[in-house]
């Protein structure tokens, strides 16, 4: 999170002596669902998240240019599946999500409102299943797209692949009562993006999106209790979908 709050202030600095309509920040929604394919019952999580975002854009008209994502996103989402040592048993509660993903891009611009770009980032969250038990995934990525753009009133539209180059799960099995905390490895799958959005004057824009990750089946780990075996486990195979809505205002 400090990281996150450095990269904002620096940005913020960047722009302040460079010419106008390049920094934009927003507030919005999302809608997350989360799905893992567990036997004999599957998980599902579903429910809202509130976002704040930070964007940079070098300002040019053609050619290479550097840009910078961000966004803080924290909500309670409804959660159905089953109990962690108890597979058969159903249960449903809350999760809590808490995360921050940072992405800087190299844009080519065509001219005419149209951008081609590939970006690298790191989206890191928790995600809370319970006052004892809570997961930590921090994921490396990489993004191809093409976006148009519009200083003045006009459409903002967007597509692209997205793949997670490298993926960690810190599930914390140490504060479950094991003696190791083997760190799991969910498998890279590549997924897709988008965005529609228009903007209705220089400053204001209202845009939908839609983000994903999906995961295979990651690598199994054993872990023991008091020098005793105490069982392996694993993450299944998982997708991640946030469809939103955000509010942008362009400095």
């Amino acid at each position: 999170m400090r990281v996150h709050l450095f990269v904002c202030t620096l940005l913020l600095g960047l722009a302040a002596g460079r010419a106008q309509a390049q920094l934009a920040v927003s507030g919005g929604l999302e809608y997350l669902h989360w799905a893992e394919d567990t036997q004999p019952i599957s998980v599902r999580e579903r429910g809202p998240l509130v976002t704040a975002g930070l964007a940079y854009t070098q300002p040019k008209d053609k050619g290479f240019l550097f840009a910078y994502r961000g966004k803080l996103y924290i909500g309670e989402v409804d959660y159905d599946g089953a109990l962690l040592f108890a597979p058969n048993v159903p249960i449903t509660g809350t999760t809590r999500y808490t995360g921050v993903a940072n992405e800087a891009q190299l844009r080519y611009r065509v001219g005419h409102g149209l951008d081609f770009f590939g970006a690298a980032g790191v989206d890191a969250w928790e995600r809370r299943l319970s006052s004892d038990q809570k997961e930590n995934f921090t994921i490396a990525f990489v993004r191809l797209g093409v976006e148009s753009t519009s200083k003045g009133k006009g459409w903002l539209l967007g597509a692209g692949i997205k793949y997670p180059v490298w993926a960690r799960e810190n599930a914390h099995f140490d504060d479950l009562g094991y003696d190791q905390n083997p760190y799991l490895k969910p498998g890279k799958n590549v997924s897709v993006f988008g965005q529609v959005g228009y903007r209705f004057e220089e400053h204001w824009a209202l845009i939908g999106y839609m983000d994903s990750f999906r995961f295979s089946q990651s690598n199994v780990v054993t872990v023991t209790r008091n020098g005793a075996p105490a069982g392996a486990f694993l993450q299944p195979a998982s997708e991640l979908y946030v469809f939103g809505l955000k509010l942008e205002y362009t400095f």
